[in-house]
């Protein structure tokens, strides 16, 4: 999506989900959407009240009916996209959806394009770009605090805290700007310790945001557990046991599992993703190899790690053990109902560690009730959080700029050459908000859209 590619025309595309449903919704924008819709919609009154919906048989020009609809009517200045809007709210079958598209398409419409209907709310000031960009992490989110954080990033939190500390960043840009006019005659607008505190406040306010940075990865992405161990430890019988369902295959057989299978469980309102893995051991099979190569990679990828060993099996292979991050991992003793003597030796100090039997159900609910407090005491329920990489590459700009030039104003160095530097910072966050952008960003930031949207 670019500037010039955005212009005049009145636009219309499914705005729900494609396929059979109850009901299809076809949004309508631009500044002749009033006169289109008049073309097939005979039933609306003269004079549209906004955000009221009107009920009727949508028509083709020549007079044959389309289909039973409601629509509903935003004016210009009041909608979504800041434009005048309609939306027609049809039955859900693809064949009613395609032929009202067609019929709006004769009308004078043309198809938006990608992300269109969210762009026009931008440009035309609805939306700021951080808030452009939760309305697609609203759409993709796949948990309960995926949700919450994208409404409320949608709703202006981030925003605002963006633009509080772009408030005072501007107010010492200005007070230097000021030193730098009055230089000449001595007069120094904001002392230098005034300047210090400005920005101190606002690198602690930065470091802050971008240390929020996992815990809103987490949040958006999910939270991902590695299940690891030597084969026929019981990692498959453990996810298939905490999934509810059988997603990997269990046989007696070592090194059945190959490759990655993955189950999705929720935990406290987050989307939690068990990654079970190749066994680790010395093996010649080329194939259970890469296996193992892949595994010990995945260590590094994950969130957390559960090692699961073999209590009946006595002690771990010590050269794979050597390779398990255990500030990161956690020791599930399995097979606790066929031994329940002794314990599994290993080298380094684990999360936490649990006895259990994967086949039995014991200890499971330990398990479950430790990851969730875990989850818990990590995600912060209301602060602001940094869930998106573009804002967290700006906001380590912004920050560089204000830590390279704390020292200057302690050194007493030119206002010229401070200025040059917060400059950096400055558009740091203004490509953050959207207050200057260019066709890369916006390439960046709605390619992902959907139609609709």
């Amino acid at each position: 999506m670019r500037p010039s590619e955005i212009d005049k025309d009145t636009i219309c595309a499914l705005a729900t989900a494609h396929g059979v449903g109850a009901i299809s919704v076809l949004r309508l924008s631009g500044s002749m959407a009033a006169e289109i819709i008049r073309k097939l919609a005979a039933f609306l009154p003269e004079n549209l009240e906004s955000h009221k919906i009107y009920y009727g048989i949508l028509k083709n020009q020549d007079g044959s009916a389309l289909d039973e609809v409601l629509v509903s009517y935003f004016q210009q200045g009041r909608s979504f996209t800041g434009e005048t809007v309609f939306e027609i709210s049809c039955h859900g079958s693809e064949v009613v959806v395609n032929e009202i598209l067609r019929a709006l398409v004769e009308a004078g419409a043309r198809p938006a394009k990608r992300g269109e209907y969210t762009y026009r709310a931008f440009m035309n000031g609805r939306l700021d770009l951080v808030q452009a960009e939760s309305v697609l992490a609203m759409i993709e989110s796949r948990s309960k605090r995926a949700s919450q954080l994208a409404l409320r990033q949608l709703q202006g939190d981030f925003s605002a805290r963006l633009k509080s500390m772009l408030d005072a960043f501007t107010w010492v840009l200005a007070h230097l700007e000021a030193n730098i006019d009055f230089a000449t005659e001595d007069i120094q607008i904001a002392s230098d310790e005034m300047l210090r505190a400005k920005l101190g406040n606002l690198l602690s306010e930065a470091d802050e945001l971008l240390a929020s940075y996992r815990q809103g990865r987490i949040v958006r992405e999910g939270f991902q557990v590695a299940l690891v161990g030597r084969p026929n430890a019981g990692k498959s019988s453990l996810l298939n046991a905490l999934a509810g369902q059988d997603r990997a295959i269990v046989t007696p057989i070592a090194g059945t599992t190959r490759d990655f299978v993955e189950a999705e469980i929720t935990v406290n309102g987050l989307r939690v993703t068990l990654v079970d893995t190749a066994g680790l051991r010395a093996t010649e099979d080329i194939v259970e190899k890469i296996g193992v190569e892949r595994t010990l990679q995945k260590l590094g990828e994950v969130d957390q790690i559960w090692y699961v060993a073999d209590r009946t099996q006595g002690t771990e292979d010590l050269e794979f053990m050597k390779r398990i991050p255990w500030e990161r991992a956690v020791l599930l003793e399995n097979k606790s109902d066929l031994d329940a003597n002794g314990g599994v030796e290993v080298l380094g100090t684990p999360l936490a560690r649990f006895s259990i039997s994967a086949t039995a159900g014991k200890g499971l609910n330990e398990v479950r009730d430790w990851l969730s407090n875990r989850l818990r005491a990590e995600i912060s329920e209301d602060s602001t959080l940094v869930s998106n990489a573009r804002h967290f590459q700006g906001l380590k700009l912004f920050r560089d700029a204000v830590a390279e030039s704390l020292p200057m104003v302690a050194a007493n160095d030119s206002p010229d050459l401070i200025a040059l530097e917060l400059q950096t910072g400055l558009m740091a966050i203004y490509d953050v908000l959207g207050l200057t952008y260019d066709d890369q960003v916006m390439d960046r930031v709605f390619k992902e859209f959907c139609l609709g949207k």
